[in-house]
């Protein structure tokens, strides 16, 4: 009798081969109605879009509160903040897309030049 022998050795279980739920069908839901999530507060409406919260007057009001003031100032600076935030996204992910289409351009060049020299070698022999 082995000393060092394993007393428990679970069985690795066999892949599925199958889905589950055979007679459910799959979910055909849109999940682009899902990206614009928005959440409306006594005089504010935040929107969440592409993964951050925006915050944004709620449409219709006029630009005044609850209260008869107008909001027209802080309002006014939520929506540049906004604009700004959605702006710099929008900057950094064109410099990223610039970028990359620079190193294709790059690679473009160098494989032009490599087939214009053996082309030129090949006239030259």
């Amino acid at each position: 009798m082995p000393i060092f022998q394993k007393k428990f050795a679970p069985k690795v279980a066999p892949p599925r081969t199958q889905r589950l739920n055979i007679g459910c069908p799959p979910a055909a839901e849109d999940l682009d109605d899902f990206r614009t999530i928005t959440l409306n507060l006594v005089d504010k409406q935040l929107c969440f879009i592409d993964g951050v919260w925006l915050n944004g007057l709620r449409a219709g009001q006029g630009g005044s509160t609850p209260t008869g003031t107008t909001a027209g100032a802080s309002g006014a600076g939520v929506n540049l903040t906004d604009d700004l935030l959605r702006m710099k996204r929008r900057l950094k992910t064109v410099e990223q897309e610039n970028n990359m289409l620079q190193v294709k351009l790059d690679v473009l060049v160098d494989l032009l030049t490599e087939n214009v020299i053996e082309l030129n070698e090949i006239k030259n022999q």
